[in-house]
């Protein structure tokens, strides 16, 4: 374990982009040379989450490289990547460019960045003027025995929105305790509707909730706990913070705050419940799906609230990372791509809801997330849980024992115990 997961505003910082989501390549096809001669056909994978974003980026590259340089990108949900990218690496035909979770941990896409340098499968880009303008606190995520092996595009956070004309309407108004959060669940019942739809059988969903309240529960109070876990001085099993953090999810469940089926539910289908289908008042979900969320109903006015967490809430931020494949038939110009994407951030930032370096450093937020700039501006950061831990079986095991927490088939101890044994049997 590097660094320290809190960081205050100073210092230089890089791009800040939602994490949750991810960027996935298409299959197109590689033709050219890696030595610069010929066309070069790059290909990379990303979520729909970031398309505002990345396509005006990847047209002016194309652009500006044409004919001899040309990326394709095809989007397709974030919990998709890591399997189509690993297939492809294992049979020797990878993405020229891959989304890589930095860390150690799996994080959106389930590729961590240590993992992959481990195995000697991303190119080191150690000497480039953007490895070495990395933040403290994101720099042990893109970086694997001394050497840099990911550009960092930038950093999401989570945050909760709602639909503004209904608590108008109903004159409630939305929670900044996790209290609050409990009764309003009550109140908006009242209107035959429901306050949340959980989407519990993939990883996004349920790494939303274990973010989003182990940061004001664990964290906020022990931003070391990772360091101190590694050596064997805490369990999750007999961390208070970790155990209130699925508590609250069976806290929410009790409230009766979910929409029924969560277990069975995918996290795309439980935002289309949510919003297309107007089942729910609010969600949770990462900063960089903010165009999403508004282009799955247009007509719909939301406003951002911090995740109400028992205890003073923190910002997790979710790295997101770009690497070049070591073995592609393509690497210098895959390189040349994430040098033209390292001028970009802001504009990648700006089209995602991501923070910019400069917001970053002054404690600013993108409008819509003005209600939690008041943390920002206390630099109340956190890397996301499980971004560096040993591998990312102990999150995996969360994500597949939270599921039953919704049909009561799983308690509280069984997620902390099975976290703790998959810790201890890949932490080596």
């Amino acid at each position: 374990m590097e660094g320290n997961r809190r960081s205050g505003r100073g210092g230089r910082s890089l791009a800040l982009v939602a994490g949750a989501s991810a960027v996935m390549v298409a299959a197109a096809g590689c033709g050219g040379s890696g030595g610069g001669s010929g066309n070069a056909s790059l290909r990379m994978y990303a979520s729909p989450a970031v398309k505002d974003g990345l396509d005006p980026i990847v047209k002016e590259f194309n652009d500006a490289n044409a004919p001899r340089i040309k990326m394709t990108v095809q989007y397709v949900p974030a919990p998709k990547i890591g399997p189509a990218t690993t297939t492809e690496l294992q049979g020797g035909n990878p993405p020229d460019v891959l989304n890589i979770s930095p860390g150690s941990g799996g994080g959106a896409t389930g590729l961590p960045l240590h993992k992959l340098a481990k195995a000697r499968r991303l190119a080191d880009v150690t000497k480039k003027p953007w490895a070495k303008d990395v933040p403290a606190l994101l720099a042990p995520t893109v970086t694997y025995e001394g050497k840099v092996y990911a550009l960092v595009v930038g950093v999401s956070t989570h945050f909760m929105d709602y639909t503004v004309t209904e608590l108008k309407d109903w004159r409630l108004k939305p929670p900044s305790t996790f209290d609050e959060l409990l009764k309003l669940c009550g109140e908006i019942r009242k209107h035959d509707k429901y306050a949340l739809v959980p989407g519990a059988a993939d990883q996004a969903g349920n790494r939303m909730l274990l973010q989003s309240f182990s940061a004001a529960n664990v964290y906020s109070d022990d931003p070391k706990w990772d360091e101190k876990r590694a050596a064997g001085q805490v369990k999750f099993q007999t961390t208070p913070g970790w155990r209130q953090t699925f508590q609250q999810i069976v806290d929410m469940i009790n409230a009766d705050c979910y929409y029924p089926g969560g277990a069975g539910r995918t996290t795309e289908e439980g935002k289309n419940l949510q919003i297309k289908s107007d089942k729910a008042t609010m969600g949770i979900g990462p900063s960089t799906a903010s165009s999403y969320v508004t282009r799955r109903n247009p007509a719909r006015k939301w406003a951002a609230v911090p995740v109400p967490g028992r205890k003073q809430s923190i910002l997790p931020l979710e790295v997101s990372g770009l690497s070049v494949a070591a073995k592609g038939d393509n690497v210098e110009e895959a390189t040349k791509f994430l040098d033209f994407v390292a001028q970009k951030r802001d504009l990648y930032a700006e089209k995602t809801g991501a923070f910019s370096p400069a917001q970053m450093e002054r404690g600013e937020l993108p409008d819509f997330l003005k209600p939690l700039e008041p943390l920002a501006k206390q630099g109340r950061y956190s890397l996301g849980a499980s971004t560096m831990w040993p591998s990312d079986a102990p999150a995996q095991a969360a994500y597949k024992t939270m599921a039953g927490l919704y049909n009561k088939t799983r308690t509280v101890d069984d997620v902390l115990k099975a976290m703790d044994e998959a810790w201890e049997a890949t932490s080596g």
